[in-house]
């Protein structure tokens, strides 16, 4: 069983990685090319995949589905050179729970993983302004989507509202006096009502439908 698996196609950049995320994260990595990916996820359950995606995108999005859509899916998160408006909703649209800039420094990549691993999105700088602005702009959330999100239950809206804020489930737990396990549960729930692949297009519709002002919750 490994922590992170890196997915790449230059030995290079998956050396690189692995020696930064042992030696200083401590964690146990395992490095594959794009066609291992999927068996290596099977035979090593990591919680985390690093998906570098080398020259574009596009030839990433594929592999980033298939990993999503796994009965067990690991935190998956986009490791590239550059975040574009294009790049960066194409992959939290593909299921990526965080978008990652190569030129992060060693630190930055090893706090990111730990978050990731703790069940937290993790976008780069970057990636969050864009993010922001494609929802001011409602790229992201149709009038429908947001009608679709004021049809939860009460719990359901307090909990996507804390999700849209950025908080992890054990934060939603204590501010809820919940378990961990429950805020899981609803979130989960939350998701597949919703229609989204994970936490950060839920968040996007909760900001849209205007749960995450600070006297919600």
């Amino acid at each position: 069983m490994a922590d992170v698996l890196v997915v790449a196609e230059e030995a290079l950049v998956s050396i690189g990685i692995k020696m930064i995320l042992e030696m200083m994260g401590g964690f146990t990595v395992v490095a594959v090319d794009r066609d291992r990916a999927l068996s290596a996820v099977a035979e090593h359950r990591p919680t985390v995949v690093l998906l570098d995606t080398h020259v574009t995108l596009r030839e990433s999005v594929p592999l980033l589905t298939q990993l999503r859509d796994l009965e067990s899916c690991p935190a998956l998160a986009v490791l590239t050179t550059l975040a574009t408006p294009s790049t960066v909703l194409e992959s939290l649209r593909g299921g990526a729970c965080g978008f990652l800039l190569k030129d992060s420094q060693p630190e930055q990549l090893v706090a990111a993983v730990r978050a990731l691993a703790s069940g937290v999105t993790v976008l780069a700088p970057e990636a969050s302004s864009i993010m922001l602005g494609a929802a001011c702009r409602g790229t992201l959330a149709s009038e429908t989507s947001v009608d679709e999100i004021k049809q939860l239950s009460d719990r359901e809206q307090t909990i996507v509202g804390l999700v849209g804020k950025g908080l992890t489930n054990a934060e939603i737990a204590r501010r809820l006096f919940i378990s961990d396990s429950t805020v899981k549960e609803y979130v989960s729930v939350i998701l597949r009502k919703l229609g989204v692949a994970n936490r950060v297009q839920a968040a996007v519709l909760a900001y849209a439908a205007g749960l995450t002002a600070d006297d919600l919750a």
